[in-house]
């Protein structure tokens, strides 16, 4: 059963009204309604499978990651929780398989994805139960599975785990005019530049969006509404 302190809590997400609110208060509400010392949340995007870090809550306080980027799939028991959507505790083994500068020392953590249907727009980590691996049982479980999945709806209505790129006019152009299908050379004589010219600004767009190709970085520049 969900707690009436738990659903009040997700509508303060909804209703606030700024998305860097609403971020702060979904990675604060991982420690502030369950028992936990910290927390770090990531948004991720399901067409690079890249994860960019975005906040992390202790007891020092809030704290930006967001010089952090992998892609989840070098992290296979994290990809394994996003992949099937639900929450999944890292023992002292599966927690190995994350890189070292991602567990700061913990010994296990709780992975918790945060989706909305079928999207899974981000994830958070949660260690610091005071009873470790023992204390997370299945009603605490599925509590805060309940909870990544309400604050997905809430963030991904409001567009708000997309992190903001910011892209020069041509580039967007190029990005527009490739969602459109046109080639190098075509884009090279419309807008009046060479060729190689328009090359750099699609390979410079394409690494901001953290896209591995072109149909990729179109897709996603859409998604973002960069382009229409």
């Amino acid at each position: 059963m969900v707690s009436p302190a738990l659903r009040e809590y997700i509508q303060r997400i909804e209703m606030a009204p700024h998305h860097e609110e609403k971020l702060v208060l979904t990675v604060r509400g991982f420690i502030d309604l369950f028992p936990f010392m910290g927390a770090v949340l990531y948004n991720y995007s399901m067409l690079s499978q890249m994860g960019e870090g975005l906040l992390r809550a202790n007891a020092e306080g809030l704290h930006s990651i967001r010089d952090q980027r992998e892609d989840i799939r070098n992290m296979p028991p994290i990809y394994s929780a996003i992949r099937e959507k639900r929450a999944v505790l890292l023992d002292s083994d599966l927690i190995r398989q994350i890189p070292a500068k991602y567990v700061h020392g913990a010994t296990y953590a709780l992975v918790v994805p945060i989706f909305y249907g079928a999207n899974v727009i981000g994830y958070a980590g949660i260690s610091g139960h005071p009873d470790g691996c023992d204390g997370i049982n299945s009603s605490l479980m599925h509590a805060i599975s309940f909870y990544g999945e309400q604050v997905g709806k809430a963030l991904a209505t409001d567009s708000l785990m997309v992190k903001s790129v910011k892209l020069t006019n041509r580039e967007v152009e190029v990005l527009q005019r490739m969602s459109w299908g046109e080639s190098i050379k075509e884009m090279a004589d419309r807008i009046g530049i060479s060729e190689f010219t328009v090359q750099d600004y699609v390979k410079s767009a394409l690494k901001k969006l953290g896209a591995q190709n072109r149909t990729q970085g179109v897709a996603d520049a859409l998604r973002r509404r960069i382009i229409h």
